[in-house]
């Protein structure tokens, strides 16, 4: 992966910007699904995160993280449909409890 810096590069704007976004959004997995895999019901839940117009010049990299006071009932935390616009932040869990999901969103050099 490139340096974004080298030496003689003058100072601007568009080098100085971050290109990071975060943020922490909590999902209520209420649609019950069921899969052979996991061998049982579990419970999903989505939302859409929009980014400010602009801000992205490509599909940022995208993590997700979930967090959970009881550990084993937080099955997936992953997103879907990244573009310039925004990202589905997703949640696979084995009950319906309200999961709180830290994002990070980053242009790519």
């Amino acid at each position: 992966m490139p340096y974004a810096w080298r030496p003689g590069m003058r100072v601007t704007a568009e080098r100085l910007r971050g290109g990071t976004l975060c943020g922490t959004v909590t999902l209520l997995p209420s649609v019950a699904r069921t899969q052979p895999v996991y061998a049982a019901t579990f419970y999903f839940g989505e939302q859409t995160i929009s980014f400010p117009p602009g801000f992205f010049t490509s599909a940022p990299v995208i993590s997700v993280t979930g967090r959970t006071s009881t550990p084993g009932t937080v099955i997936e935390c992953s997103y879907t449909g990244v573009s310039v616009n925004g990202v589905t932040l997703c949640v696979a869990r084995s009950n319906t409890t309200s999961t709180i999901v830290d994002w990070i969103a980053e242009q790519p050099l």
